[in-house]
Parts: structure tokens; sequence; C-alpha cells
């Protein structure tokens, strides 16, 4: 608050509420204020690259068919130390522009300190459903089913990990999952305007909730919740039996049946095989 206004800038306006609203209900208030053609939202743990307002709103004004710019993030620790210079994946070391929507359903891979949207793209997306857990990946979703996006290949923003953190919470009370599915249940539930969208998005439906269970168990897994685990497993493989072939899923899957100690024995003696045999 004392930060917002240190601002002698009259378009900058501070909203408080008296009392909590949750994560939610402040964006949306947020988003209805909003008076500028482009609206950018960040947590107060994550930071901005000074490049960052130059390189997206140059991405703006040269697609005007553009409805969301991004970047990739570097990773940084509870004390501002940069534990990962760089996280994406998916666009190849490239700028890309196009449709992200089948992606983005499989596998949320837009960290959202760096997400810039047309101000008309983020109201598309309100109001945003009660209870939801997140919002970030159900605003990003919604609106790739309208517009294309812009990825700059450059890290444009920081982004804070830490055990308080909002998606490893919701992670471990399960109430991600819950969340995941009624958004996939909602998207495809609809049909699609946008021209073949509709028919690459039912193409991939399996593939789909597939990785999204796949992503889930290894979730479960790390954080010891073995049953859960489990269970998210089999679902993956009953909607991608291919992931039966991938030696890291099925060990993982053993563990959850035969239990951590024989996991992580047998784990010791694969290990250590190649110096047994020298």
């Amino acid at each position: 608050e004392r930060v917002a206004r240190s601002f002698a800038e009259p378009r900058v306006q501070f909203v408080r509420h008296a009392v909590n609203q949750g994560h939610i209900a402040t964006v949306t208030d947020g988003l209805r204020l909003a008076r500028g053609p482009f609206v950018a939202r960040i947590d107060c743990d994550d930071r901005y690259r000074p490049n960052y307002l130059s390189e997206v709103l140059a991405v703006f004004r040269h697609y005007p068919d553009v409805g969301l710019v991004y970047g990739d993030v570097a990773l940084i620790d509870d004390t501002g130390m940069v534990t990962a210079e760089r996280v994406d994946r998916v666009h190849g070391g490239r700028d890309f522009k196009g449709n992200e929507l089948t992606r983005l359903l499989e596998e949320n891979f837009i960290c959202a300190p760096t997400v810039i949207a047309r101000r008309e793209s983020w109201r598309q997306t309100l109001p945003v459903p009660a209870g939801l857990a997140f919002h970030d990946w159900y605003f990003t979703v919604m609106m790739a089913r309208r517009y294309d996006f812009y990825y700059i290949n450059q890290v444009l923003a920081d982004y804070r990990v830490h055990a308080a953190n909002l998606h490893t919470t919701i992670a471990r009370n399960k109430t991600e999952e819950t969340s995941i599915f009624r958004v996939l249940n909602m998207v495809y539930g609809e049909r699609e305007a946008m021209p073949g969208l509709e028919e690459r998005k039912q193409r991939v439906r399996r593939q789909v909730h597939g990785a999204q269970y796949l992503t889930l168990a290894n979730k479960y897994f790390g954080f010891g919740m073995d049953s859960d685990a489990q269970r998210c497993y089999l679902a993956a493989v009953r909607y991608r039996p291919a992931y039966l072939v991938q030696p890291a899923v099925m060990r993982r899957l053993l563990a959850t049946v035969v239990g951590r100690k024989p996991y992580e024995l047998a784990k010791s003696v694969v290990k250590s095989a190649p110096a047994l045999t020298k």
C-alpha cells in the first residue's frame, strides 16, 4: 500500500478491500476497474524485468490480432536468488505466434508474471466460476479460445517459488485437481468459434486428460501422497496407454503399490549396477 500511494501519478489508482476478498475476487475487481487498453497482473512476491513493458507493447502494436503476450521467466527463491535462468520447454528457443489452446489444455506452461492481454480479452473471461482454486490457467485457457497468443523468447519476469506458494498449497490439498477438471469440462462442454479449433480440441481430448492426470500423479508422488499418486497414474494410463512404456511412470506406479522402501532399494541397485559390471 505504501509503495502504491507513493506514485505521484494520477492514473495510478489504489483500491483496498476492507475485508480480504480472496485472490480471485480481488483480481476480478481489478479487471473490471481497469481503463487502459492493456492489462497486466503480478503477485506481490514476483518481479518484472526492466524491459518488460517495452517488449510486450511492441508486439501488441505490430500484431493487432494478438490477444495476449507473454515471455519466459527465471525462478527465484525466498531471498531473490535466481535458481533457474529459464523455464520454457515448449517453444524451442524461438518467438511464437499462434493459437495455443490445445497445448494449454494439456499443461499450464504460461507463467503468470509475464502475461499481459488486451482489456477486452480479460473481460471476456468473466465471471470466474465460483470455487476455483486458481485463476491463471483459467484466464489463459479462456482467452486462447478466442485469440492468438505471442510468446517472446526472453526472460521478462522473475517467479518466486517457496513453500507457501499458492500452487504448492492447492496441489497438496487437492483443490487444484478438482478445479482442473471443472475447467476441462467447461471447455469440452462448449463449441469453439475459431475456425478449425473445435476439431483440434476434440482430437486431443484423451491426450489432454492423460497429460493432466500424469502431472497430478507426479506432484502427489513428490509430496508422498501415494494413494492419490497411484489413482492418477492409473487414470493417466487409461487415457494414454503409451505411458506404460515410460520407465519413470512405471517405477513410480510400482512404488505406490509395493511401498517406498522397496522402491528406493531397487533404485539404488539400478544406480550401482554399472559399477558392479566393471
